[in-house]
């Protein structure tokens, strides 16, 4: 007898996307690093795009 999966919740659904998300942003800001005064990955001024993204996808919390 095959067992049905159960079946995903708008809940979990949402908290494993963010999960992806938070793992992503940890990574970008483990590259995206400041030297002298711009960011050694993309050279935009510091605190770079990709670094604010990070760190506001990291400020989520599940809801």
């Amino acid at each position: 007898m095959a067992m049905e999966p159960t079946p995903t919740t708008t809940r979990n659904t949402w908290n494993d996307t963010l999960a992806g998300y938070r793992r992503h942003a940890a990574e970008v800001l483990t590259t995206h690093q400041c030297t002298d005064a711009s960011c050694a990955v993309c050279g935009q001024q510091w605190p770079c795009t990709a670094a604010c993204a990070a760190e506001f996808v990291l400020e989520l919390r599940d809801m």
